[in-house]
């Protein structure tokens, strides 16, 4: 599954869509408004040449009639320039039809109507293909003399000088587009960052408290976020509320149960016989059961606490010299790898009886050698710390790995203990949403890997 995009990739990304829409379809307009002005312009030169045809024909003068050329443009004398004029006479018998110098002997092809637009007026305007197969812009009026005959006058330039102008205008109109959709893009970046600061402050300060650098959120914010800082800080303080007030219950209820089984092991102790006995056996039992879930109901409380952190290395030390002392006889070695500043997202109690627990079933099994390491991995919600403790015993078959993690299981009589040091150690890593896995050590031994969450 795709990871969600983040906020400011939202915002900058629907942002630029949005600005290159927009700048795209302003393009696709101004070059249509270009184009149509481009060619509006060039109509009205054409238009210029075409009302002196107009008025040559119209004129009563015959001799200026007969000399419709002083249009003052040299191009309708070159051959095949791409700038002709042509008058047909409609109606004569036959048809009489004048044309440029331009045009070479030959004819401009017929307007179709379906191609050509009126200006409104008697002007007709389109695009046809010349005799020399070049595109031609050309406009045209149909004209009566006074003595009744009706003429088509046409003029036509070459449409190549239009494309010409409008490629000059495309060119620097998609830079200026391209460069103004540049700066939109930055300028939206800036604006979704700069709009922004305040959730990554306070996004700062919530990972500071969570990571037990800070207790509560302090700095000011915007008015829209200051409600949300304010409602976090309340939330903060009820959840130590309930964390005190469930540590105390758990400590009242510990003594209300503790003070009677108590009196009922010294009144079994002070009798003989089989029912003081198995009082006595019962009330032990019924003991370590109060102390584990207990223990459990604490360490559950512990675990739900907000901002609290422990750095590693001081405990692995602080059990290293106990553990050096109860081994000095034994004969067992106490080696440990922990790199500085590493911190586990919890209370010293834990962490102390989790690895104080593995270190201790290591101990019960090594031979020589037990050895603590610690290093930092990425897990599937954060940072998590790999602490590995390993010993160079006879090892545990994977088959009965299982089997050892439960509460209560001692799959060998004659080592010490009760068969709760690793159950607890599980429980606890599963409390502080971590993990307790047993595997082979290299060392010969069982290596016992626990993860759990990092600061």
């Amino acid at each position: 599954m795709s990871r969600p995009l983040s906020l400011s990739t939202r915002l900058s990304v629907s942002a630029a869509v949005w600005s290159l829409i927009i700048l795209l379809a302003a393009g696709l307009i101004l070059s249509a408004i270009h184009r149509r002005a481009t060619e509006r312009a060039f109509d009205d030169r054409l238009n210029i040449y075409l009302q002196a045809l107009v008025a040559a024909i119209a004129s009563p003068d015959e001799t200026e009639r007969k000399d419709p050329f002083g249009l003052g443009d040299p191009r309708f004398d070159l051959p095949m320039s791409g700038w002709y004029w042509q008058i047909d006479e409609m109606f004569g018998e036959p048809p009489e039809t004048q044309s440029s110098s331009s045009l070479f002997g030959t004819r401009l092809p017929a307007m179709p109507a379906t191609r050509g637009r009126s200006d409104g007026s008697a002007v007709t305007q389109g695009y046809v293909t010349g005799p020399d197969e070049r595109r031609l812009r050309v406009v045209q009026r149909m004209v009566q003399t006074p003595e009744g005959q009706l003429h088509r006058v046409r003029v036509a330039g070459d449409a190549d000088e239009i494309e010409r102008s409008i490629g000059a205008f495309r060119t620097p109109l998609v830079l200026t587009l391209l460069l103004l959709g540049g700066l939109l893009v930055g300028t939206t970046g800036f604006q979704v960052a700069f709009g922004l600061r305040p959730l990554v402050k306070l996004s700062q300060a919530v990972s500071a408290v969570r990571r037990g650098q800070a207790d509560r959120i302090d700095g000011d914010y915007p008015p829209d976020l200051a409600p949300l800082a304010i409602e976090l800080n309340l939330l903060l303080e009820a959840n130590r509320e309930i964390l005190d007030r469930a540590r105390t219950q758990v400590g009242n209820l510990a003594h209300a149960l503790k003070t009677p089984l108590s009196v009922i092991t010294n009144e079994a102790a002070a009798e003989q016989g089989p029912m003081a006995e198995k009082v006595r056996e019962q009330a032990v039992v019924m003991r370590d059961q109060v102390d584990w879930y207990l223990e459990r109901a604490r360490a559950a409380a512990r675990a739900g606490a907000i901002g609290v952190s422990t750095e590693i290395d001081p405990v692995v030390a602080g059990l290293q010299r106990v553990f050096a002392k109860l081994w000095r006889e034994a004969g067992i070695a106490f080696d440990c790898d922990v790199p500085a500043g590493l911190k586990f997202r919890g209370e010293r109690q834990d962490l102390e009886e989790m690895i104080g627990n593995l270190v201790d079933n290591a101990g019960k099994w090594a031979k020589t050698r037990v050895l603590v390491s610690v290093t930092t991995v990425t897990g599937p919600t954060g940072p998590e710390i790999d602490v590995c403790v390993e010993d160079d015993g006879p090892g545990l078959p994977a088959a009965h790995r299982a089997e050892a993690v439960r509460r209560g299981r001692r799959l060998d009589e004659s080592r010490p203990g009760q068969g709760l040091g690793l159950s607890i150690v599980a429980d606890l890593a599963q409390l502080h949403r971590g993990g307790l896995h047993l595997e082979d050590s290299e060392m010969g031994g069982l290596r016992a890997r626990l993860r759990l969450p990092a600061v």
